[in-house]
C-alpha cells in the first residue's frame, strides 16, 4: 500500500480515518525549491485577464475585508497597505504546468473530484477571516508561516457577517491552534471552520476538490431528461380517497410526488450517469477562453500522416475528460459533452483521458480498437490539440 506522505498512514487509511470524518496536521509533507513560485510571478498571473484572482483586505478603505476581483495591474498592488492583506490566485496548476506535479500527489483521490490548486500570498496579518469551506482542502505552506486556528466540531448552518461580499462567520471559536512552516500540510473536511492568519510574507497552496450541490446535480439530471425526452410518466393516484377539503395537499399525495421522483431516477441510471459526467467535466467559465486557443484547426491531413511526421497530441489542460464502463459500451465525457464508444475500447481510455502526449505507438493502440473517430470528435472539441515534436 502506498504511503500518505510521512505520517505513517497508507493512503488506505488517511481516506478510511480522516477524510470527510476529522482534520489532520502533517509536518514535513512537503520539500519546496525556493524558486517554484515567487510572489511576483504569482503577482504576475493575477493581471492577466484570463486568471481568476481574488484581493482581500481585512481594513480596506471601503470598509473591513474588502473585496476586489482581478484581473489587478501594479498600482493596485503599489497601492495597498505593509500588512492585513491576500491576494488568492485559482487553477495555477492549469496556468504554470510546472505546478501540475502538486496535484499529481492526489491522484489516489479520482481526478473528477480535484479542482484546482489556489496559491495565496498574504504579508504578516494576511487573512481572508473565519470560514467554512463546503469542500475538502488540503493547505500546504510553501513559503513563510502562517498560523491556523481550527474547531473540531463542523458547522453546517452557518451564521456569517452581514452586509460582506465574503462569508465570514459571525463567532467562532478555536480548539486547536497550528503554526505551519514551510512543508507542513494541514488537511480539513467540508465545514470545520478554520482561521488562517500570516505570520509573516507567506505563501499557502490549497488543493481544493469539486463537490456539486444537489441544485447542480438535479440541474444537469432535468437537462438529460429533457435531451432524451424521458421524465414523462405523469403523476398518479389509484388509491385516491374522498377529500374533505378539496383544496388540501396531503400528505399521502406528497408521499407519491415523492416516489414519482425516486422512481424517475431509478429508471434512469444511464441518463442519470450522463448528467453526472457532463457536469463533472464542465469546463469553467473562467478557463473557457483558454481552453478554446488551444484548439487545433482543420487541417487536411489525416491523424496517420501528422503521427508519421512525428507530430503528437497534447492534452489540453484547461479541459475535464472522465469516462465510465455502461456494460454495454463506453461513455466518455469531456468538457460538458459526453461520447459513446464499443466496449472494446476500454483498454485505451487511460490514452485517450490521460495527461501523457499522444504519440504514433499510441495512436496505433487507438485504431486497433476503432476508436479513431473519438480522437478525432476531442481534437475537434479541444480536448487534445497538436504540437510538432523539435
Amino acid at each position: 500500500m502506498t504511503a500518505f506522505f510521512n505520517t505513517g498512514l497508507t493512503q488506505q487509511e488517511f481516506l478510511t480515518q480522516y477524510w470527510q470524518k476529522k482534520p489532520l496536521l502533517i509536518r514535513q509533507a512537503w520539500q519546496f525549491s525556493d524558486d517554484l513560485l515567487s510572489p511576483e510571478e504569482l503577482a504576475g498571473l493575477a493581471c492577466e485577464d484570463d486568471v481568476e484572482s481574488r484581493l482581500i483586505q481585512e481594513r480596506g478603505e471601503s470598509g473591513p475585508w474588502q473585496l476586489q476581483h482581478g484581473p489587478f495591474n501594479t498600482d493596485d498592488f503599489a497601492g495597498l497597505p505593509k500588512t492585513h492583506w491576500t491576494l488568492l490566485v485559482q487553477d495555477v496548476d492549469k496556468h504554470i504546468p510546472e505546478l501540475d506535479g502538486i496535484m499529481a500527489k492526489f491522484d489516489f483521490i479520482p481526478d473528477w473530484r480535484r479542482d484546482d490548486l489556489m496559491i495565496s500570498f498574504a504579508p504578516e496579518g494576511g487573512s481572508v477571516g473565519p470560514h467554512t469551506d463546503g469542500y475538502d482542502v488540503f493547505l500546504v505552506q510553501a513559503q513563510g508561516s502562517r498560523q491556523w486556528q481550527i474547531s473540531h466540531t463542523p458547522v453546517i448552518e452557518a451564521e456569517f457577517i452581514d452586509g460582506l461580499d465574503l462569508k465570514i462567520l459571525n463567532s467562532f471559536e478555536a480548539d486547536e491552534v497550528w503554526e505551519l512552516q514551510p512543508g507542513d500540510m494541514l488537511y480539513l473536511p467540508p465545514h470545520f471552520p478554520h482561521h488562517g492568519v500570516a505570520l509573516n510574507d507567506c505563501m499557502t497552496f490549497s488543493i481544493g476538490f469539486r463537490a456539486p450541490t444537489q441544485i447542480e446535480l438535479l440541474d444537469a439530471f432535468m437537462h438529460s431528461l429533457t435531451e432524451h425526452e424521458a421524465g414523462q410518466q405523469r403523476y398518479q393516484d389509484p388509491g385516491l380517497q374522498v377529500t374533505n377539503d378539496d383544496k388540501y395537499i396531503d400528505k399521502d399525495s406528497i408521499r407519491r410526488f415523492k416516489q414519482s421522483l425516486i422512481d424517475c431516477i431509478e429508471q434512469s441510471d444511464d441518463l442519470l450517469l450522463d448528467a453526472v459526467g457532463r457536469l463533472l467535466t464542465e469546463t469553467k467559465p473562467s478557463l473557457e477562453l483558454l481552453a478554446a486557443e488551444l484548439t487545433s484547426d482543420d487541417e487536411e491531413s489525416s491523424l496517420y500522416e501528422r503521427f508519421q511526421q512525428a507530430e503528437q497530441l497534447l492534452r489540453n489542460p484547461y479541459v475535464r475528460i472522465a469516462w465510465a464502463d455502461n456494460d454495454t459500451f463506453i461513455q466518455l465525457f469531456a468538457a460538458g459533452e459526453s461520447y459513446q464508444v464499443d466496449s472494446k475500447a476500454r483498454s485505451i481510455m487511460p490514452i485517450l483521458s490521460g495527461d501523457e502526449p499522444i504519440q504514433f505507438f499510441q495512436w496505433k493502440q487507438i485504431q486497433a480498437t476503432g476508436s479513431t473517430d473519438l480522437l478525432d470528435e476531442l481534437i475537434v472539441a479541444g480536448c487534445w490539440y497538436w504540437q510538432t515534436e523539435n
